[in-house]
């Protein structure tokens, strides 16, 4: 009895010693991954893996003590669900641990545009920036065409969306022109002619904000002008601070002899304007009270608004050409595509369209025969038949040709000795024209010529058509 329960005894004994050996070497082990079980990944970037660690009682076991295999099929170059599986062997106890890594395109678009801020008008509201954009994407490339625009109060809105749902917004603010100060304007000329025992109109002064709208704001005019006597009077144009002056001239024109010219009306006529010298020439014609007929052209593009300022003088305005270039005379098409474009001029400075032109060179000239044969005859017949009238010259000032100012003044004034109903070529182009002007003036006005303005119903002259 005692071998055997001695026998049983160290048995037990055994089995407890290998019980004890086991948990001794597996009890309180653990396996875990370090970071998170489910890993996020962004598309083309570098993917490093945390691993795992073996705690035995919370205490980290050395490497020594185990062994691992890694499965890693993570590709970064391509958007998936990849797994990272640990095999680890501690002792003859083997554990398999694994890690989802996923692999997304979580990058907003890149929007870029060569300017920060829009420029607006203040006046106008217009805008006066060039925005130019485009959209690059991490996954998708170039995508500037998935670019939706919007203009909205405080801005434009650019956004863009790609492929995998990642959404940019960019906002250029507006940013708005300095607000233009107020304009404070005489209406008509700052000089007035006006013969004695005639009638001064007083045409006042404008007062407007920066944008060009009139403001009812009261306008005090201090001074006055007696048309009965020969002077000078300044007339003085008030608004808050802002003081406007305008000269009066009233003066005696020089006594007609009657008879001679009773009949007699010339039409002085100023072609290839408006440029710098108009405004000398409007200026002269008020001194005298005299109107004209001026036939422009866009040949001084900043000085086409003086046709404004000659048709309120009360001038006639007739078409000369847009471009004076001859090469408008290679068809008939092409004549009509430069009038119309320099009556769309006319139209915007004074309202309606002019029915009355003046052929560059003349209805004679020749130099149209090097661009189309009959063109100037086929023009006018054209012309003609849709309600517009010509007008030639029968008194040539000879300025054109480069006459000097003493022959450009014999050759009017002895010219429109020759006609009764006489128009005058000159052109506000020409220093000698614009500076002779008041000596001609002075000499016709003494002499009691009437002048007068070219309209649709004005008698005409008409030269020999020579194409």
């Amino acid at each position: 009895m005692k071998k055997k329960l001695l026998i049983t005894l160290i048995i037990v004994g055994i089995i407890l010693i290998i019980v004890g050996v086991f948990f001794w070497i597996f009890g309180g082990i653990e396996v875990k991954l370090i970071g998170e079980n489910n890993i996020n990944v962004t598309y083309k970037t570098e993917y490093k893996d945390l691993g795992f660690i073996v705690n035995k009682y919370d205490k980290e076991v050395t490497s020594g003590k185990y062994t691992y295999e890694v499965e890693n099929n993570v590709d970064v170059n391509k958007l998936g669900d990849y797994k990272v599986v640990y095999h680890i062997s501690y002792f003859i106890k083997k554990y398999n641990i694994e890690r989802n890594v996923h692999v997304i395109d979580n990058v907003e678009p890149n929007i870029l545009t060569n300017i920060e801020e829009i420029e607006k008008d203040y006046c106008t509201n217009k805008i006066n920036s060039n925005l130019e954009y485009q959209a690059t994407d991490n996954y998708d490339g170039d995508i500037t065409d998935k670019i939706l625009k919007e203009e909205l109060d405080n801005g434009i809105v650019l956004k863009v969306v790609d492929t995998n749902g990642n959404e940019t917004i960019k906002t250029i603010p507006y940013v708005y022109t300095e607000k233009p100060k107020d304009k404070f304007t005489l209406n008509g000329n700052s000089t007035v002619y006006v013969p004695n025992g005639g009638k001064y109109n007083e045409q006042g002064a404008t007062y407007k904000d920066g944008c060009g709208e009139k403001k009812e704001i009261k306008v005090s005019i201090e001074g006055s002008v007696n048309t009965s006597k020969n002077g000078e009077y300044i007339l003085n144009y008030i608004v808050n601070d802002q003081t406007l002056k305008r000269k009066v001239i009233v003066y005696t024109p020089n006594s007609s002899p009657g008879g001679q010219t009773k009949d007699k009306v010339i039409y002085l006529t100023f072609d290839d304007g408006p440029c710098s010298y108009t405004s000398k020439v409007l200026n002269t014609l008020a001194k005298y009270n005299v109107k004209a007929t001026f036939f422009v052209t866009h040949q001084f593009g900043s000085y086409v608004p003086l046709i404004k300022k000659e048709y309120e003088a009360g001038h006639s305005i007739g078409v000369h050409s847009y471009t004076h270039n001859w090469n408008i005379y290679k068809s008939v098409d092409a004549y009509l595509s430069d009038f119309n474009q320099m009556n769309n001029d006319i139209i915007k400075y004074t309202g309606s369209k002019s029915l009355i032109f003046r052929f560059p060179g003349g209805s004679s000239n020749t130099v149209s025969r090097n661009y189309a044969k009959g063109v100037v005859k086929a023009t006018a017949s054209k012309m003609t038949d849709n309600g517009y009238q010509y007008f030639d010259w029968d008194v040539d000032s000879g300025d054109a040709a480069g006459a000097s100012r003493s022959r450009i003044y014999n050759n009017v004034v002895n010219g429109v000795k020759k006609c009764t109903k006489c128009i005058v070529l000159m052109h506000d182009i020409k220093p000698n024209t614009v500076n002779e002007l008041d000596n001609i003036l002075n000499t016709l006005t003494s002499n009691g010529y009437k002048f007068g303005t070219l309209s649709i119903d004005s008698p005409t002259v008409h030269h020999a058509i020579a194409n």
